[in-house]
């Protein structure tokens, strides 16, 4: 669920932020028709960083927000553009992290078996 800013978008002029949490089917259908892709290619291409998903996206966006632009017309300047994780996102890979540095020194840890008596030390010896 990113962080999406735009500043000076050069398709409306106007600065954005929207948190993206996932396309609608209503919008899935759209980014199918537009571009081909299903949500699981539009996902991995727009994590590519894929130019036809990043349009798609923004195609969306916009929509989101009743402004319609032709999606051949859709475009973006990369220099007013981030795309970052939410606080909260930030917050569970830190914890993520953490979690699995803890489990990776809990496995490299030496294991040392402590035993008690043997059965042989146990046992009564005849003189």
């Amino acid at each position: 669920m990113p962080l999406i800013t735009i500043k000076e978008c050069v398709n409306c002029d106007i600065d954005h932020e929207w948190i993206f949490d996932g396309a609608s089917l209503r919008e899935l259908r759209m980014i199918k028709k537009l571009t081909g892709m299903s949500q699981k290619a539009f996902a991995e291409a727009g994590d590519e960083g894929d130019p036809e998903a990043l349009a798609a996206l923004i195609y969306v966006l916009h929509k989101r927000d009743r402004i319609t632009i032709p999606f051949e017309d859709v475009d973006l300047d990369f220099s007013k553009f981030t795309m970052e994780p939410t606080e909260e996102e930030k917050r569970e890979y830190e914890e993520l992290e953490q979690r699995m540095k803890a489990e990776a020194d809990n496995a490299q840890a030496p294991k040392v078996e402590l035993s008690g008596p043997t059965k042989k030390a146990g046992s009564k010896r005849k003189y």
